[in-house]
């Protein structure tokens, strides 16, 4: 069942886990992938997606600082964190930015698809 009420954007400079993202919810939603912060940044100044999936650890700039700029610019932008790293500053940093969910690497098929229904539904 499509459902192309919204736009998916996720971030991540692995290509692997782009290509995830793209089986798991490519045929249901509009999904837009992007393998960096700058990108994605450049990205959100003329898009407005209703969920972006968002990796923290990117060379260049991280996916905090995406967060930070996407808070500045709109606050009702669901972000999920998606992240391999077990450092729990991230975690708070993210939570403070007032993230929808933070999932770790590898993350569950299942969670992914439930919390997009729940936003795009």
């Amino acid at each position: 069942m499509a459902c192309l009420d919204g736009e998916v954007l996720v971030v991540d400079d692995e290509q692997g886990i782009l290509e995830s993202f793209d089986a798991m919810l490519g045929d249901d939603y509009r999904l837009v992938t992007l393998d960096n912060g700058r990108d994605a940044i450049d990205y959100l100044e003329a898009h407005e997606p209703r969920l972006v999936f968002l990796d923290i650890k990117m060379p260049g700039i991280d996916g905090i600082e995406v967060l930070r700029q996407l808070r500045e610019r709109r606050g009702d932008t669901a972000v999920v964190i998606v992240t391999a790293t077990t450092q729990p500053q991230y975690e708070i940093m993210a939570e403070d930015l007032g993230i929808s969910a933070y999932l770790r690497k590898p993350f569950d098929v299942e969670e992914v698809e439930s919390i997009t229904r729940r936003v795009l539904h």
